[in-house]
């Protein structure tokens, strides 16, 4: 159930057919995640794009809130309407932030900009993420890590930005019993 990649990150997998997870019993998904939560520092889950009876509790359990949109304007109207449906149907905590992945800013050419993304997502607006296609599909194809297919490449280089950007701050040291945790949900708007 658990794999462990020579990463060091260790992955739950979804379950190869899609329907499954409809019939997964809310209880027992916050369960597993209690269970994994309890075990590792941060918890990042990868969202499918349905809501499924168990998605609130995922998200009321989640520290942050993250929902990754390519930049295009479907993308960016989509992510700010789940913004808009996650907020009101779960509150203000925890508040969903919008990162835009495959950005470019061609300048002196025609498209969105930087301050367009930001004027259309508001507050929701969490950050970029370079658009480096080749890179990312080597390194997804070879099973490695961006690094792994070229150090310092702009893409890890952003993604670092924004875990800095976002971390909570250092716990304080807990006792033996209590481990610190960080959940993270990333639905899926347009990417």
């Amino acid at each position: 159930m658990l794999s462990q990649h020579v990463s060091g990150l260790s992955v739950i997998a979804a379950p190869n057919r899609p329907a499954e997870m409809r019939s997964f019993d809310p209880n027992v998904v916050t369960r597993l995640l209690d269970l994994v939560s309890s075990y590792f520092d941060y918890v990042v889950i990868d969202m499918p794009r349905t809501w499924f009876s168990w998605t609130d509790n995922v998200l009321l359990g989640s520290n942050k809130l993250f929902i990754v949109s390519e930049m295009t304007v479907p993308g960016l109207r989509h992510a700010k309407q789940l913004v808009g449906a996650i907020t009101e149907r779960l509150g203000d905590n925890p508040h969903p932030k919008v990162i835009v992945n495959r950005f470019e800013q061609r300048f002196f050419a025609p498209g969105l900009r930087r301050a367009d993304i930001q004027q259309a997502l508001g507050d929701a607006f969490g950050g970029t993420i370079p658009n480096n296609y080749r890179l990312v599909r080597e390194a997804i194809d070879r099973g490695v890590t961006l690094d792994e297919v070229k150090q310092g490449n702009n893409v890890s280089v952003d993604l670092k930005k924004l875990i800095l950007h976002e971390a909570p701050a250092k716990p304080e040291p807990v006792k033996a019993s209590a481990k610190p945790q960080t959940t993270v949900s990333v639905p899926r708007a347009a990417r």
